[in-house]
């Protein structure tokens, strides 16, 4: 799979890490955790993918603890981001849920199903962040605008307002149980 861009690709210089909390970068490392299970071609990634925690040091943030993903790892998906590319750039191309669950990445049709929807979010979003910080630019590609954001607004930052964007001040439960595990 050749993938020209891919959003969420490891900077060069690493920028500093904020709280998505309360945007403060006065935090400390808290541990590791391991996500595994991702879905490929033909089967599911087995090694697991470690994670950095991170305690916020602020006293007055709700958030407390927070991760920042690595480069290709989306949150509430089991596809990494050229996979989701992949799955959706064939949804395009004609082939059906069916085709691509037994055929191509031997998983339940309700699995190519979510990570359509989840790509469509993502592609809403990203179209609105990208209207905010180019002033009404003309919506592309999402691979090109998350780019173009990224150039803005730094990988951390946009990392950091997708966060925002699901864990709202009602509570990170109620966001949280509307999603579901591709």
């Amino acid at each position: 799979m050749n993938i020209l861009v891919c959003p969420l690709q490891q900077p060069t210089d690493p920028e500093p890490v904020f709280c998505p909390g309360c945007h403060s970068q006065d935090h400390c490392k808290h541990g590791v955790y391991t996500r595994k299970g991702f879905h490929i071609r033909s089967g599911i990634v087995t090694l697991p993918i470690t994670v950095q925690r991170y305690r916020c040091r602020n006293k007055d943030c709700i958030r407390r603890t927070f991760s920042v993903l690595p480069p290709l790892v989306l949150h509430y998906c089991r596809f990494f981001w050229p996979c989701l590319l992949a799955v959706k750039k064939a949804l395009v191309a004609g082939l059906t849920c069916y085709h691509l669950a037994k055929h191509v990445w031997r998983v339940g049709r309700e699995v190519i199903r979510r990570a359509s929807a989840h790509f469509d979010r993502i592609g809403r979003w990203t179209g609105e962040l990208h209207r905010e910080v180019t002033d009404g630019g003309n919506v592309r590609d999402v691979g090109f605008m998350v780019k173009i954001i990224i150039r803005k607004i730094g990988r951390c930052e946009l990392l950091n307002r997708w966060y925002r964007h699901h864990y709202t001040s009602t509570g990170s439960a109620q966001v949280r149980s509307g999603f579901k595990r591709l």
